[in-house]
């Protein structure tokens, strides 16, 4: 699946290896591959999580992020934002970086001139289909950025 446009930075491809394209393989486990398209930009925009079951607006999955830049100096910052509109958290994330994301809204960022893949395990409380709540005051980009309903569809 490919989202997102160049003119917003926003521009990705994820490829999903284990989810709900295959029923009765796996239990509550998602695996994808995530690709930023072109150099710089965001990933995991809008802003979204999945920190709680709450059907049917949100579903719990714990997320593991695992990352590789092209060059494979390059670097990026994955962002922990709190719901509370206190000053969140950011990581710098290298070639070879691992995150744990449990709870929050949880976008990342590439830095011009480098290209990101990460590698995303995803497992579920309760039910494999992922359900994410976007963060309301972007939740309205669903509609503007091309493709996310798209991407959104394929995590059911």
């Amino acid at each position: 699946v490919q989202y997102g446009s160049d003119d917003t930075k926003t521009h990705r491809k994820i490829k999903h290896i284990l989810g709900a394209n295959h029923h009765g393989k796996v239990g509550r486990l998602l695996c994808n591959e995530l690709y930023t398209v072109g150099q710089g930009g965001w990933s995991g925009f809008p802003p979204h999580k999945h920190d709680t079951d709450r059907l049917p607006d949100e579903t719990r999955h714990d997320e593991t992020y695992n990352y590789r830049f092209k060059p494979n100096h390059g670097f990026g910052f994955q962002l922990f934002q709190r719901e509370d509109g206190k000053l969140g958290e950011a990581s710098h994330i290298v070639d070879g970086s691992t995150v744990v994301i449990e709870k929050g809204y949880h976008p990342c960022v590439v830095a011009p001139g480098y290209e990101m893949y990460y590698f995303t395990i995803l497992g579920g409380l309760s039910q494999r289909s992922l359900v994410q709540y976007f963060q309301p005051e972007h939740a309205y980009q669903i509609e503007t950025i091309p493709g996310i309903k798209d991407m959104i569809a394929k995590y059911k």
